[in-house]
């Protein structure tokens, strides 16, 4: 199929970058995958004898001091370092030079679902045990969800448009898709775009034993198994991931590597519960449906859906009708 936008210019991905409990950088994030390694295990960060499950996706082996100075490190949460590491990786890997001369051609888009919950929760107990003058003065600046945008704009230079996206889940994907609509309309050249978290903390953990989601089995490599006849839930992880956007006409000026194209980006609500999906699907549907009219793409063109896949018995249920309703009979012929 030959593409042509029906408005806006042309982007594409040209970087690549990888924080994950796989590996640390994307070739050994992707040696994992295609060896069908698991990063799941006991939970190594603090003791969970306590709870019911015990494994999580942690980030293992992380030596952030490698690439970030360690007067920044020491300020920064660690959802903030796996931002810095995964974007020093994909601006390096995209050959992308931000200097004096185009900064603010270069935009940093990097979401995260909670931000600083490391930072907090340290302050907070600083705070109990020896009152209030011994809180940390960067504790405001990096417990915020838009810290991590804040941080890699510092590392890189980055100057141009620079904003967190929080939509739980999804960040993501809305990092990416407004990343594309800021390229698009021509507010910069190129954009970071990523996201990053760091929830393997007990009480966060304890507040996914509340919500009864998280998947239990003795064997945590094989604990979720989304779309599964027999799924119970999903297992927490960590990690960041970065991608450079960037205007197809200036990927090619400067002889740019191009790994994919972005076509198009859709975003809805059901506006239904604050945890349950609605189970008519209609809302995700939507958002499938816009990215491929925005991007102007038939449902028949598509080959590949990556779903969300939380194994939890609504989700996966809801999100197959959603599929199903947004691509019609051709849903059975997708991947």
């Amino acid at each position: 199929m030959t593409y042509a936008p029906p408005f806006g210019r042309r982007v594409v991905v040209t970087g690549l970058g990888a924080v994950t409990p796989l590996g640390n950088n994307v070739n050994a994030y992707w040696e994992g995958l295609v060896n069908g390694r698991s990063g799941v295990a006991r939970i190594t960060l603090w003791d969970p004898s306590e709870f019911e499950v015990q494994y999580a996706a942690e980030v293992k082996d992380f030596h952030p001091e490698e690439v970030i100075p360690s007067k920044e490190l020491r300020r920064m949460d660690r959802h903030s370092q796996f931002a810095v590491v995964a974007a020093t990786e994909a601006v390096a890997d995209a050959g992308l030079q931000i200097s004096e001369a185009n900064r603010f051609d270069v935009g940093v888009i990097f979401g995260t679902a909670g931000g600083g919950y490391g930072t907090i929760l340290a302050n907070h107990d600083i705070f109990r045990e020896k009152g209030w003058r011994r809180v940390s003065p960067f504790l405001v600046p990096n417990m915020l969800p838009d810290a991590s945008s804040g941080h890699v704009a510092i590392a890189t230079g980055a100057s141009g448009p620079n904003f967190g996206v929080v939509s739980a889940c999804a960040t993501g994907a809305g990092a990416v898709g407004e990343a594309w609509e800021t390229v698009r309309r021509g507010d910069c050249q190129a954009v970071i775009a990523g996201a990053t978290d760091s929830p393997i903390l007990p009480v966060v953990h304890a507040g996914f034993h509340a919500l009864r989601a998280l998947a239990a089995n003795e064997n945590p490599e094989r604990a979720c198994r989304p779309f599964d006849l027999n799924r119970t839930g999903f297992v927490v992880g960590e990690g960041a991931g970065a991608l450079i956007l960037e205007s197809l006409e200036h990927a090619l000026e400067r002889g740019a590597r191009v790994y994919a194209e972005v076509c198009g980006y859709g975003a809805s609500a059901d506006a239904y519960d604050m945890v349950a999906a609605q189970e008519s699907g209609e809302a995700a549907a939507h958002a499938m449906q816009l990215a491929m009219r925005k991007g102007g793409i038939e449902a028949s063109d598509i080959d590949y859906v990556n779903p969300h896949g939380t194994g939890t018995p609504l989700n996966d249920r809801v999100e197959t009708v959603a599929i199903k309703r947004a691509f019609g009979e051709h849903a059975r012929r997708l991947a």
